[in-house]
């Protein structure tokens, strides 16, 4: 079990050995200084900065484990373990390193060096609190474990191509900096497959709730795993007795009307009485696919899993004014953990603009005191009700997941070159987007384009991007990349021009003959002196662009994201 993700109770806290008191008070220096430097917005943070930094605290790490085999006479010649993930030796110093790691990662994601070691540590400790989620909450389908896989798949690779074995130097001998880099690479390596680690075997765990119901049963278990999912979610959107009475209208949340939950809650009836239906006169569920099969095994999983969707719907059936009855004790906790996701998901819509990833630091502190306030798997609360326990987990499940998708959207550009990025990325989805729309008539419809690109890559100096104080920043390969890709899709867009403007002559003659063969017409005089046929022509290509833009009902809000291609099929993928 690793030290750095459990949650270890006061006692455990409150006792620090002696020799451990100094690194205690380094560590908390630091995290006060990372506190400090990530609140500084008038500041870029430094790659050069962060490695420092982070090279002073695994110095400081390997200094603790060494005090701690010594106080305990573990003798290790070969460096193949570390007391840092000693559950038995937790304290106080494991929880501040906890946070210390936390900032550091999310520093690296903010400085573009995405595809490092060190910048796992946040994204392994958010998959670790969502897996410990989806365990207790017991709702999940293997198409939610799969981009976990996926990601903890891709975290091992980066975790070997950074790995301590790859990066050792030949005979040649080192002087006393590389020595200690390298001592330090060893304890990193050890620390973050410690971590990667943990979170495999809970995966593991995970992945073999689902495995009892047989796949006879499987769209039965993942139809009501849905109808549970959305009846939380109804849940949530629900306003609380205290907000109700309150009036409050701060919240950005938009409650259920009562038109809208009962329209809801009758769907979710029909699809709860579809699932029933497929049950034989014994109460067993039988396969849908051929109803002479009756499968024993999954049978009390489906029935649990039928029993709370029942007991969700008959709750919310009674909120004909859309209000929600919690208990007094988890009221507060609900509705910050209402805010906090609530802010996190419009995150999501202006993160190129507003994030800095170590921001995210607060919120993944204040999820894991909220989480931390539950006992046995419970909030304190004097009812005994479920649905205001089911909720709460919602919330922090879905709190953890918004984070995680935060993180996994952080582009490996450094925050000193995002403006540029944010440009780029734009201009690249206005391209695309004027290329599906049918392209130019005109080269001088791209112009705009063209002096934008230009005046992009202008500012690069020998081929790369500098910051204000003279550094290359990380992320100049992507860049560079997305630079070349709208240059290629500009070229395109004006090798079409041209042979557009090259065949409009011809058409030009065509109609012109038509029109001098054709009976003679009294022409007369407009009063307001204006070309007729110019104005026509000049607008009749936008008109046509608009009655088809009626046609196709096009998020343009996404355009605002280049990953609006690619998040599209796993958008829900953690509802």
């Amino acid at each position: 079990m690793s030290v750095l993700t459990d949650s270890p109770d006061e006692q455990e806290l409150a006792v620090v050995p002696y020799d451990e008191v100094e690194i205690l008070n380094y560590f908390t220096d630091v995290r006060n200084l990372l506190s400090r430097l990530k609140q500084d917005r008038n500041q870029y943070l430094n790659s050069r900065d962060v490695m420092a930094t982070y090279q002073a605290v695994l110095t400081k790490v390997r200094l603790l484990d060494q005090v701690r085999k010594q106080r305990h006479g573990a003798e290790d010649t070969t460096g193949g373990f570390t007391l840092i993930h000693s559950a038995a030796l937790h304290n106080r110093v494991d929880s501040v390193l906890d946070d210390v790691f936390q900032l550091l990662s999310l520093s690296f994601l903010t400085v573009g060096l995405k595809n490092t070691a060190p910048a796992t540590y946040a994204s392994l400790s958010t998959v670790q609190r969502l897996l410990e989620h989806m365990e207790e909450a017991n709702v999940y389908t293997y198409s939610d474990l799969r981009p976990i896989k996926e990601r903890l798949d891709e975290i091992g690779e980066i975790v070997e191509k950074n790995s301590y074995m790859s990066m050792v130097e030949d005979e040649a001998p080192l002087d006393e900096l590389a020595e200690e880099k390298r001592l330090n690479k060893l304890e990193e390596d050890l620390l973050v497959r410690a971590k990667l680690q943990h979170c495999v075997d809970s995966y593991q765990k995970v992945k073999s709730k689902p495995a009892t119901i047989p796949p006879e049963l499987q769209p039965l278990s993942d139809k009501l795993f849905h109808i549970r999912r959305e009846l939380l979610s109804l849940a949530a959107s629900a306003k609380t007795d205290r907000a109700a009475g309150e009036g409050s209208t701060e919240r950005s949340t938009t409650p259920a009307s009562p038109n809208t939950l009962a329209s809801r809650l009758k769907d979710l009836e029909s699809m709860i009485l579809e699932v029933e239906s497929h049950r034989d006169d014994s109460g067993k569920f039988i396969s849908p696919d051929d109803p002479d099969t009756v499968p024993q095994k999954g049978q009390s999983a489906l029935n649990g899993l039928l029993d709370d969707c029942r007991n969700l719907f008959g709750d919310l059936s009674h909120q004909t004014s859309g209000v929600l009855h919690l208990d007094p004790q988890l009221q507060p906790i609900y509705e910050e953990l209402l805010e906090i996701k609530t802010t996190l998901e419009n995150l999501l819509v202006t993160r190129r603009w507003t994030l800095r990833e170590t921001d995210l630091f607060a919120y993944q502190k204040r999820l894991a005191e909220l989480d931390n306030l539950r006992v046995n798997r419970k909030s304190p609360s004097s009812s005994s009700a479920s649905k205001g326990q089911a909720l709460i987990l919602y919330l922090l499940r879905r709190c953890y997941a918004t984070i995680y998708k935060l993180l996994e959207s952080s582009e490996p550009v450094s925050e000193s070159l995002q403006k540029i990025h944010n440009q780029l990325s734009t201009v690249r989805r206005c391209l695309f987007e004027l290329k599906r729309m049918g392209g130019v008539d005109s080269e001088r419809d791209l112009y705009p384009y063209q002096m934008k690109l230009a005046s992009l890559d202008n500012m690069r100096v020998d081929g790369k991007f500098y910051d204000a104080d003279g550094n290359i920043p990380e992320g100049q390969g992507t860049l560079n990349a997305l630079l070349a890709e709208c240059f290629d899709i500009l070229h395109e867009m004006k090798i079409e021009a041209e042979v557009r403007e090259e065949q409009l002559p011809q058409v030009n003659e065509d109609d012109a003959g038509e029109y001098n063969s054709s009976p003679c017409i009294e022409m007369t005089k407009d009063p307001t002196d204006r070309d007729v046929a110019a104005d026509t022509s000049s607008t009749s290509r936008y008109l046509s662009v608009q009655a088809a833009d009626n046609d196709d009902n096009d998020d343009l809000s996404a355009h605002y994201s280049e990953h609006s291609y690619e998040e599209e099929e796993t958008r829900n993928t953690y509802d």
